[in-house]
């Protein structure tokens, strides 16, 4: 009979009682004699399994009990007044249990339907409801209030409700997604347990209560119920009664922590309990008598109390974090409630500890441990004079609550105090002496290495030495250390394009030099520490100016640009990020840029990247005495345009476009920033040096990863995955020149070697793209060719989103902002704008084919940014398409749905300005159209690379399926196309304008070949995965896009062929089946009957697996082999 019952007791939480009725009725040998003792802890379980006495009845002469004994009117010494009504709100806390419980027995399904459905609370008042849950807490489905200060603070520093956020948090953890993917069942589950004492037992409570003062003035009996409701909430039921610490709740946290803290007292485990219950009874009381006024007062002592255990669990899992497997876990959620209080009182402190606690890997400031970090941070906190937490109430164990003071009681710093950064290079709004300090750091580095004291160099590396960190109220609460950057370059730079680029450059199956990429810069200093050769140690002080403060610059550079855009916008406003804060990020940049003690055009004087600018200048400028180069100059100057844009239009708040401008400076400052680095490499490679060659091949190569894949991947396995030996210094040069395009470089800006001209180049010789020689004006043509730049970065960065940070979601909202905006930021002033204003231009009706379009999309002119837009958020079809499929369908749509309208916009709009006799503008808009097919990336000699990714690349990749491929090896439709364009530039040289509309319109009928083969290619290849004849995943994404591409003129032309099409390509998507989608034989004979009613030459789409496209013609057996 124990076994049969037991395991009923064991579902009540109690775990301490549980096991020793388990010891004394199952393992040892029943004594008679514990009778009476079993009796009483039984009956302690009673109200968890919904007995009372009078169901059980009593037995003999044995001790029995009443109802009275199990009295609900006590909950560690506060007495609800609705006992019942409360008693089963408390035992939401049987559902902690049970979730925890089937955790651990790796039952996550049974788990989350506990969690979403609820299992121990029956709302009897309310129908509605039903069962309620921990989800519907995190729903607000109880209450619905949220007008009280700790839900804003929630909802401004993670943009989401408090809700939102443990229930994303629980999900992830059962789900084993996100931050929790590699985490361990043990972790997931105290990850899951901590969410509910942490923040849905804190944040429900405090609505209840909340809520309870709202209505303490009009509805007493509701308020009672709700304040009675918020105790509930902390405590639970496991707790009542129960002399040991089972609870799943807050209340439970708080005597969990107190050994740990020296907080204990005799009643309720903690003196901060012992002051909740006083203040719990205290503002039932002063409800009771309508003292609606006082209750506020003891409400904002009660969330003075509760911010103590929160705290606390921070602490106790900061220290652990070496010591037990699920502390980095649980200290993570345990922060999560925290963040929020400690920003309110100073960002950087919560800046430092969300780096630190985060998981699965917690950044290190300076090198200190977790717990020092978060230590420092608090004590910042803690002796702010608005704090509004009892200090004292914490830790009687560590000195958490002195002063802080520097150890020659220095005074604290202004930081509100403008710097003039090294004797006026730059004048900063704010005080970053702090950050230009880090130079000292550097010559450090460079003196302990220069004495062969590596140790102290590694010791100055890893745990800073000069650049302090203030909290608001200006006192030290750390240190800043170089391999700080780098370490934290992972959670901090995760949106920040420049960084995606060199992790994606720099990434072997995710790694560097045999670690993480997203620690790279770290790797590789810790990796010439190492050595045992001084030619590599000594080069110690230059890599982290190349590779660590060179990134931390593009990062202030791209945060300044964030907190710019987001002030247009008080309400998308992340709490750590003001309009103010935009001038302080650009100005951290300048500090980090020039450094301590710099003397203008001086190469010997400063430490960072001012210094190595002068000094790789003098090889390739004549710069005067006294004089700065004009790399500085221009980066000095881009520095202050930055911000006085800031100052002018108040941190971005004058319009909604102001930060555009600020993008459009950062835009030009990072790739001048990348200047010098490639002086150096130049140089270096000039005198043979190999040691410097891979560091500053390292330090710039990946700035061009997202340009020609072929070529920087050739430069990588020569100059970063190889030593350099002997090369071809030239044709390196030759490599890397034809990239600069793609950064908005050019010769001018790089200069030439003053002492070897194997670095010479000249800007005015490139006029061509893949063999075509443009005619107008060279910049316009080239920034329109960079579309597929932009293309190619929003790939990259939702690759990296899902293969590298594990966060998708991010990776979607960075790539949206690069569509929005461009990657590669359009000139002031140009016709050239981003991905996204083509893809809404408003000049489409010059096309003939686009009311076709607007036809076939219902009137949705912007059809390819609808479609774009759903892919980027998860919307419409796409709700249910996974994160790669999304990604798939994105970089479709940009190369061919985006770009095939954009080319016969351009095309068209030239034949309007021939009309017009306006020439030059017609000339120029041909070369556009042809930039827009050919893209940038296929590079300059004939017929172009294989790197290309816009309509060009796909007729050369598709000629090879459907044998069209010109004896050139390019496929004959572009070379057909090509002709048609110098044919119309000849026409618009003539004044021709009859005969370049012909032209057009055969250019248009020619653009549809590659896309019509494009969709017959991939109904192909879907049909092979569907009878599994492939180790392919199919081509679903890039079938619905190219389909959709062609599908209004196919519609126009043949409806009932665009039907087929349709039900084959489109219909269904994401979750396409056999045999609906597995029939190419479909798409082809529609596509077959359709092209009769065009101008499209069928002989130009040539065959496939067997079957001639334009007869129809085939073998069932040659198909089938195919």
């Amino acid at each position: 009979f124990s076994f049969a019952f037991l395991p009923l007791l064991n579902t009540c939480g109690r775990g301490e009682e549980f096991d020793i009725l388990y010891d004394m009725l199952v393992i040892k040998k029943f004594d008679e004699a514990d009778t009476d003792d079993v009796l009483n802890a039984i009956q302690n379980f009673y109200n968890c399994l919904g007995f009372t006495c009078d169901d059980i009845g009593n037995y003999g002469l044995r001790p029995g009990c009443t109802d009275s004994d199990l009295s609900l009117d006590n909950m560690m010494g506060y007495s609800p007044v609705n006992s019942t009504k409360t008693n089963m709100l408390a035992k939401l806390d049987l559902d902690a249990v049970a979730i925890v419980q089937l955790m651990s027995i790796e039952n996550y399904d049974l788990a989350r339907d506990i969690y979403v459905n609820g299992y121990s609370y029956y709302d009897y008042d309310n129908a509605e409801y039903g069962f309620v849950s921990l989800y519907d807490l995190t729903q607000s489905a109880t209450i619905g209030y949220d007008d009280f200060t700790t839900y804003k603070l929630f909802q401004d520093y993670f943009q989401q409700s408090p809700g939102d956020l443990a229930d994303e948090t629980i999900t992830n953890a059962l789900d084993q997604q996100s931050n929790f993917v590699n985490a361990s069942g043990p972790q997931r589950l105290e990850a899951v347990k901590t969410v509910i004492s942490n923040i849905i037992s804190y944040v429900s409570s405090l609505e209840a209560f909340h809520f309870a003062v709202d209505q303490c003035n009009s509805n007493s009996e509701t308020a009672i119920t709700a304040w009675d409701g918020g105790v509930a909430l902390i405590i639970g039921s496991i707790e009542s009664g129960s002399p040991n610490n089972d609870g799943y709740f807050l209340y439970a946290t708080s005597k969990a922590m107190c050994d740990d803290f020296a907080t204990c007292a005799e009643e309720n485990g903690s003196y901060a309990n012992n002051q909740l219950i006083q203040r719990f009874t205290q503002g039932q009381k002063q409800i009771t008598e309508k003292s609606c006024s006082n209750v506020q007062q003891t409400l904002e002592a009660i969330e003075s109390l509760l911010a103590i255990p929160l705290i606390q669990s921070m602490l106790y899992y900061a220290d652990k974090d070496s010591q037990i497997e699920t502390a980095g876990a649980a200290g993570y959620v345990s922060s999560l409630a925290v963040l929020p209080i400690i920003d309110s009182l100073d960002t950087e402190s919560s800046n430092m500890v969300e780096n630190a606690m985060s998981f699965p890997s917690g950044s290190q400031t300076s090198g200190q441990s977790k717990i020092e970090i978060i230590y420092g941070a608090l004590k910042s906190v803690l002796t702010d004079p608005s704090s509004f937490i009892d200090c004292e109430l914490i830790s009687n164990a560590h000195p958490l609550c002195d002063d802080v003071q520097d150890p020659n009681n220095a005074i604290p710093v202004d930081v509100d105090e403008p710097t003039t950064i090294s004797h006026g290079l730059y004048i900063a709004k704010n005080y970053v002496d702090d950050r230009s300090a880090i130079a000292k750091d550097v010559e450090e580095i460079q003196d302990f290495v220069d004495s062969k004291d590596i140790e102290g160099a590694k010791l100055v590396y890893k745990h800073g030495s000069n650049s302090k960190i203030y909290s608001k109220n200006g006192m030290p609460i750390g240190i800043r250390s170089i391999s700080s950057f780098s370490l934290q370059a992972g959670s901090e730079m995760q949106k920040d394009p420049t960084y995606n680029m060199f992790v994606y450059g720099l990434s072997d199956e995710n790694d560097f030099l045999g670690k993480s990429v997203l620690n790279y810069a770290d790797t590789f200093v810790n990796s010439l520490f190492e050595s045992s050769e001084r030619r590599w140690t000594s080069l110690a002080s230059e890599a982290v100016v190349a590779l660590h403060i060179w990134m931390q610059v593009a990062h202030k550079l791209h945060a300044a640009y964030d907190a710019c855009k987001l002030s247009k916008n008080a309400s998308e406003r992340r709490s750590v990020i003001e309009s103010s804060d935009a001038s302080l990020f650009l100005d951290e940049a300048a500090a980090y840029w020039i450094g301590d003690n710099q003397s203008t055009g001086s190469s010997s004087q400063g430490h960072l990247l001012y210094a190595l600018t002068e000094k790789i200048g003098e090889q390739f400028e004549n710069i005067s005495a006294g004089s700065q180069s004009a790399v500085n100059s221009r980066i000095i100057d881009l520095f202050n345009q930055a911000k006085n844009h800031i100052a002018i239009t108040n941190g971005c708040s004058t319009s909604q476009d102001a930060h555009l401008e600020l993008r459009s400076i950062v835009g030009n400052l990072i790739p001048m920033m990348a200047v010098p680095l490639l002086r150096c490499l130049y140089y270096y490679l000039s005198i043979g040096d190999a040691e410097r060659v891979k560091l500053y091949a390292i330090s710039v190569l990946p700035v061009f990863s997202h340009c020609s894949p072929s070529s920087y991947l050739e430069l990588k396995n020569d100059l970063i995955d190889h030593d350099f030996n002997e090369v071809d210094k030239e044709y390196i040069f030759f490599k890397i020149r034809s990239m600069y395009d793609c950064l908005g470089l050019s010769c001018d800006v790089v200069g030439s070697l003053l002492g070897d001209d194997f670095a010479f180049c000249d800007d005015s010789s490139m006029k061509a793209l893949a063999g075509y020689f443009f005619r107008t004006d060279r910049s316009g043509v080239i920034e329109a060719s960079r579309i597929d730049v932009d293309t190619r970065a929003i790939d990259i960065f939702i690759n990296n989103g899902m293969y590298l940070f594990q966060d998708s979601e991010v990776a979607f909202a960075a790539s949206f902002e690069c569509y929005k905006y461009g990657h590669n930021i359009a000139v002031t002033g140009s016709n050239h704008g981003p991905l996204q204003s083509l893809a809404t231009s408003s000049d489409r009706d010059v096309v003939p084919a686009f009311s076709a379009f607007r036809r076939y999309f219902e009137d949705d002119d912007d059809y390819a940014d609808s479609i774009l837009v759903d892919a980027f958020i998860g919307n419409g079809v796409f709700e249910n398409a996974n994160a790669d499929e999304r990604r798939r369908a994105i970089a479709f749509i940009l190369r061919y749905m985006v770009t095939h309208m954009s080319i016969q916009e351009k095309i068209h709009t030239a034949v309007e300005y021939c009309k017009s006799n306006d020439f030059d503008n017609a000339a120029s808009a041909l070369d556009s159209a042809v930039a827009y097919l050919i893209g940038s990336i296929e590079g300059e000699e004939d017929g172009g690379s294989y790197d290309g990714n816009l309509i060009y690349m796909l007729a050369k990749r598709m000629c090879v399926h459907f044998g069209t491929c010109a004896a050139t090896n390019n496929a004959q439709v572009n070379e057909h196309i090509i002709s048609l364009f110098y044919a119309g530039q000849g026409e618009v040289e003539a004044g021709a304008c009859g005969s370049l509309s012909k032209t057009v319109n055969k250019i248009d009928a020619a653009l549809l070949v590659p896309l019509i083969q494009g969709v017959i290619f991939a109904s192909l290849e879907n049909e092979l995965y569907f009878e599994a004849r492939t180790t392919s995943e199919g081509l679903f994404p890039e079938g619905y896009v190219l389909s959709q591409s062609i599908l209004p003129i196919i519609n126009d032309a043949l409806p009932s062929a665009a039907k087929d099409i349709q039900s084959v390509m489109v219909d269904g998507f994401p979750n396409q089946t056999s045999p609906a989608a597995a029939n190419h034989m479909k798409v082809i004979l529609a596509i077959r009957d359709a092209l009769r009613y065009t101008a499209v030459d069928c002989d130009q789409v040539g065959s496939i697996a067997g079957v001639n496209v334009c007869t129809g013609a085939f073998d069932a057996s040659e198909v089938r082999k195919s």
